[in-house]
């Protein structure tokens, strides 16, 4: 079926705006480099009035210092003009031929966001499935992963088109849909807040530059170009710093601005079921995913993968008791089991093994991407080096989606949320004799010992895989108890 012309954007005025907004940009910092080399630096403080005395250290220092905060501005607004104009992480467009079969890029992995019915989420205007956090903005009429947010500063082409199918239908579209302002994704995410950074600290110069010369030369006819660099200056500094503390603290709090808007909302995550209860469902034996065959033995997608873990779902008197517990979870809506269909164009092949995964609502408000701490959130847009943040070269980390376990690193609120929905088991309460962790127990909560998924989870990872045999380990959990106690004894003794 062929691509039918993409809907041109909606939001008109915006389009205006982004047209305007950058050459308007571009005039002002233009005028405002005049002032400060031109009229200050020259006609003040070097050919100094009559009445004042000539500067010439400062009359130096002033535009080098001026030019110096401006290299980096320049440099970062370039850096987000090339990557807005090859593409912020755009979707490509497709066709409803998509619309049969979710594509394998999501339930081949342990987690992603689905519908009430566990597809993933279908995009109407760009018809294709929309991964984990991409959002469809109507001012350029194109998906997005990762979008915070539409900025008319940044003026760019339509984004890169997949295929001749999909330029034909782009050339069919009006004119306001090839030139438009740019979105603001996990792309340019990192290279905006670098903007807004280095713009805040060059109208901070400028304020307090221009606010000084503005009150030495109240006594005389002050340079009206004082004045309106002053103004300019003072505007910019309260716009940028507003949105440089804003766009910080979403980011530190793992939010985009779209998804901080609609934090209060609830939506549904797809989990894969751990191999016994898939097998439960499927009436097979639990094996190992594809992906975990495609790397080993001792390697699986994620814990819930691993055969090993039945102990945690099993029961003894029950059969089905995991199933059955998780199901009178909550949050529980259901279970899906991929692939949909199998495919019939091709040569006789071993069918696909099936992954079955349960259908969850989230609770108001959670936000499973949050990595647990402010530091952990900013590194994963900006990178774990000095230079990474300062300099405007690399892409965030985040633009990784190579993990098998989900689109995006999950944190521990997807944790906890997993043991409130009955897929993780907590262990029991120690026996008597022991010290008791139990409901009631003045113990912190803190201290509270919980079976936890391991760091893969938070950082898209695949975790090192565990032993197979059941023996082995009892023996590492038994000598860790041991050490716990031994280290336990050593501070009463001290």
């Amino acid at each position: 079926m062929a691509a039918e012309a993409p809907l041109a954007p909606r939001n008109k005025s915006s389009l205006a705006t982004a047209r305007v907004v950058p050459a308007v940009l571009a005039l002002l910092v233009a005028y405002v480099t005049y002032v400060v080399i031109g009229p200050l630096t020259i006609n003040y403080l070097l050919n100094a009035p009559q009445d004042v005395r000539p500067r010439i250290a400062t009359g130096i220092a002033t535009p080098i210092v001026w030019l110096f905060l401006l290299i980096p501005v320049a440099a970062t607004y370039l850096r987000l003009l090339l990557v807005v104009f090859r593409g912020p992480g755009y979707i490509s467009q497709g066709d409803d031929e998509l619309k049969k079969e979710p594509s394998p890029d999501f339930w081949t992995r342990d987690v992603f966001v689905c519908d009430a019915n566990g597809h993933p989420i279908w995009c109407y205007y760009c018809r294709n499935w929309k991964p984990d956090r991409a959002h469809h903005n109507q001012d350029v009429g194109r998906c997005t992963l990762k979008m915070d947010h539409f900025c008319p500063w940044v003026r760019t082409g339509r984004g890169p088109v997949n295929g001749k199918e999909e330029q034909e239908a782009i050339r069919k579209c009006s004119r306001e849909s090839r030139n438009v302002g740019g979105v603001v994704g996990e792309r340019s995410l990192k290279f905006f807040i670098q903007f807004l950074f280095y713009s805040m600290l060059l109208s901070t110069y400028l304020t307090a530059l221009m606010a000084f010369f503005v009150h030495e030369t109240l006594h005389r006819n002050s340079n009206i170009h004082f004045c309106v660099a002053l103004g300019l200056g003072a505007f910019f500094l309260l716009f940028t710093l507003g949105m440089v503390v804003t766009t910080i603290q979403y980011a530190g709090m793992g939010w985009t601005t779209i998804e901080q808007a609609g934090r209060g909302n609830s939506f549904h995550l797809a989990v894969l079921l751990p191999p016994e209860l898939q097998a439960a469902l499927n009436g097979s034996a639990p094996t190992a995913p594809p992906s975990a065959l495609s790397r080993g033995n001792d390697h699986f997608t994620s814990e819930l993968d691993d055969p090993s873990h039945s102990s945690y779902f099993s029961n003894t008197n029950t059969k089905n008791w995991a199933l059955r517990r998780a199901s009178r979870s909550e949050y529980w809506r259901g279970t899906i089991t991929y692939p949909l269909t199998l495919p019939t164009d091709r040569p006789p092949l071993p069918a696909p093994q099936p992954r079955t995964f349960a259908i969850l609502e989230t609770p108001p408000g959670m936000n499973p991407w949050d990595l647990g701490s402010t530091s952990r959130n900013l590194t994963s847009v900006f990178g774990t080096k000095l230079h990474h943040w300062v300099l405007p070269v690399r892409h965030s980390p985040c633009c990784d989606h190579s993990s098998d376990v989900s689109f995006y690193p999950l944190g521990p609120q997807f944790e906890d949320f997993l043991e409130d929905a009955g897929l993780v088991q907590s262990p029991p309460p120690r026996s008597a004799g022991k010290e008791s962790y139990a409901r009631g127990s003045t113990v912190s909560e803190k201290r509270r010992r919980k079976r936890a998924l391991e760091r893969g989870w938070q950082h898209g990872e695949r975790p090192d895989g565990w032993w197979m045999e059941k023996e082995e380990r009892r023996r590492r959990k038994e000598e860790r108890r041991r050490a716990r106690e031994e280290g336990r004894d050593g501070d009463v003794v001290r």
